[in-house]
């Protein structure tokens, strides 16, 4: 029969699967708002970036709870950790996908300056990331965050690529300054969504391993 503590870090764990499919919900819904310019869409995702904050607070309160009351040792403590970090960084793509949103309100009477390809590009790679990295700490399998981490790259790569082009744009036709900086915007916060899916996926492998590899 499962300890206490096995039921209160299961129930642990749901609430940050629950996180995690409302922030990659929010990432997916504000870039089908900025492909399809749907300003009622986005400020959907503006308007319930609320839930996340106190699920956010839930998380952390449910946290120090454990911390205090059962003080968890060797790999439970370790998850914990790694669960208390992790939602942070839920949180905060939570609120980049926001900030993608409200780009799309300032593009809304712009248009948009070409057909988007590597942007959306760079929102799958990143929720693959975060999706990896949960999958990871479920299955203890270091391999998949470490596969995530690796992705990262692919984002940076993009980013660079979408910037380099729409700076082309700019310089050749200056009239299109007020479109192309939402879009460099954009794929910035999605290259610093995919640097948390990272810190999650580092988290990951603290936890399955007990290694700390950041800034290796």
């Amino acid at each position: 029969m499962a300890t206490h503590l096995e039921q209160e870090l299961s129930e642990l764990m749901r609430y940050l699967l629950q996180m995690t499919d409302l922030v990659i919900d929010a990432i997916e819904k504000s870039i089908i708002a900025l492909k399809e310019l749907d300003v009622n869409l986005a400020k959907e995702v503006i308007e319930n970036d609320n839930q996340l904050d106190k699920l956010e607070i839930l998380i952390d309160n449910e946290c120090t709870k454990i911390l205090v009351t059962k003080q968890p040792a060797a790999a439970d403590l370790r998850l914990i950790l790694a669960i208390l970090k992790s939602n942070t960084d839920l949180e905060r793509i939570g609120d980049l996908a926001s900030n993608i949103s409200k780009e799309v309100l300032d593009l809304k009477d712009k248009g948009l300056l070409k057909p988007l390809i590597d942007i959306p590009r760079m929102s799958e790679i990143d929720i693959k990331m975060i999706k990896l990295s949960l999958e990871a700490i479920i299955e203890r399998n270091a391999q998949l965050a470490k596969n995530a981490i690796q992705m990262d790259l692919e984002v940076d790569n993009l980013n660079i690529q979408v910037n380099r082009e729409l700076f082309t744009f700019m310089l050749e036709k200056p009239s299109t300054i007020a479109q192309a900086f939402p879009l460099i915007t954009v794929a910035r916060t999605l290259e610093r969504i995919g640097d948390h899916g990272t810190n999650i996926a580092e988290k990951a492998i603290y936890y399955i391993e007990g290694e700390d590899i950041r800034h290796k």
